[in-house]
């Protein structure tokens, strides 16, 4: 997927999702997932807060720098960009919404990691091209 705000919205969006689902089994609590529950207005808002509060946290802190650890020409830089996303995340993950079992925010970060490589694996693929082909012609000058 070619790195855009939007792939990156996407990306948040379908991680949360898919963070929410794996919980639901996880917990054997499916009791989220029964909009036929939802009778008034209040309980609609409420139910819309619970899913979507953390997916827009996560998009309007983090988007700008996962799009521009994608736009980095650096193999380290990309790692380096990344990585820190991943592990505020992980803490702001924790303190809002999981403190007391701190491995909701393990899940949610290996979600995550697996998804960003799938979702952007050709614009990481570009950064560790430039190192190799860096790499291959730096030993072809030694060989001369």
């Amino acid at each position: 997927m070619k790195p855009s705000f939007k792939n990156i919205f996407l990306y948040i969006f379908i991680k949360f999702f898919l963070f929410y689902v794996f919980l639901m089994f996880k917990n054997h609590d499916y009791t989220l997932i029964r909009v036929d529950e939802l009778k008034s207005v209040a309980d609609w808002q409420y139910y819309l807060w619970l899913f979507l509060s953390l997916p827009i946290l996560s998009s309007i802190l983090f988007s700008a720098a996962n799009y521009y650890s994608l736009k980095v020409s650096s193999l380290w830089m990309l790692i380096l960009l990344v990585g820190v996303t991943f592990i505020i995340e992980y803490f702001l993950y924790t303190y809002l919404a999981s403190p007391s079992d701190l491995m909701n925010g393990i899940y949610l970060e290996t979600i995550g990691i697996l998804l960003f490589l799938l979702f952007f694996y050709r614009a990481i693929r570009k950064p560790i091209n430039k190192l190799l082909e860096k790499d291959n012609h730096d030993r072809a000058d030694e060989m001369n």
